[in-house]
């Protein structure tokens, strides 16, 4: 009988690591420069001349290149994982993980950037401490939710691009019906 492939750790690595990016990605593209809300430096340096504007379209750059160099790497981990047959392929654990890794992000971006080092907030503005803590808020709650979604994703065993259980016992083991249904 093979074994029961358990190793969530590679996935998740991956998970975290792309929600962590995409987070930042949302955060950038959309806060910063969509709805023009903020930018890296903001509250320390406010955009009001071209001069200020560009420094802060310069933070906001490396900012979206150190999303783009995570991303990558959680790309990365997740072809690796992708070949490793003891890797459970488990939509419950890749979508929990992007969860945690987005929600994270948030949480520390928004305790160091907008609480402790005060170098922009969310909506600056008369409302700024709500719309900061809201997005705290928002982020444990994704990260509330991705760790739920990951423990849930323990009970998923398929691997990626593994043949599936051939054995009834296997099957079951695996939570499938003991029968090849096709």
């Amino acid at each position: 009988m093979a074994s029961t492939p358990r190793h969530q750790g590679a996935i998740i690595s991956a998970g975290v690591l792309l929600g962590t990016g995409l987070g930042g990605f949302v955060d950038g593209i959309l806060l910063h420069q969509l709805l023009q809300w903020h930018n890296m430096l903001s509250s320390r340096l406010p955009p009001t001349d071209l001069v200020t504007m560009k420094v802060n379209m310069v933070w906001d750059g490396l900012f979206h290149a150190f999303t783009w160099m995570v991303t990558a790497i959680g790309v990365g981990l997740l072809w690796r994982a992708g070949k490793r047959s003891e890797v459970p392929w488990s939509t419950r654990t890749f979508v929990g993980s992007l969860s945690l890794g987005w929600g994270a992000f948030n949480v520390v971006e928004g305790l160091i950037d907008h609480h402790l080092l005060g170098i922009h907030h969310v909506h600056p503005g008369a409302n700024q401490l709500a719309w900061d803590v809201g997005f705290l808020l928002f982020g444990a709650l994704l990260v509330g939710a991705g760790g739920a979604l990951i423990r849930a994703g323990r009970k998923d065993t398929r691997p990626r691009g593994g043949a599936l259980p051939s054995h009834p016992r296997e099957r079951l083991a695996a939570g499938m019906s003991p029968l090849p249904l096709g």
